[in-house]
């Protein structure tokens, strides 16, 4: 079985905040790539992110 991340970012429905989200989620998923396990550190990562912009993130770890 192999976990993955499920992560939601709220966007609202327009050009302006559709940039601005897409921005963010490469960030994200940049910093995420940079550590050597996601798993252990995924709390620290996302925890950084809600406070460093702001954004409630929702997310969720599932196998398949």
């Amino acid at each position: 079985m192999k976990s993955v991340l499920i992560i939601n970012l709220e966007v609202k429905d327009n050009h302006e905040e559709a940039a601005v989200g897409a921005r963010l989620a490469l960030e994200l998923c940049q910093e995420i790539e940079a550590t050597e396990s996601w798993e252990d550190s995924i709390d620290d990562i996302l925890t950084a992110f809600e406070k460093q912009h702001r954004r409630k993130l929702l997310y969720s770890v599932s196998f398949y």
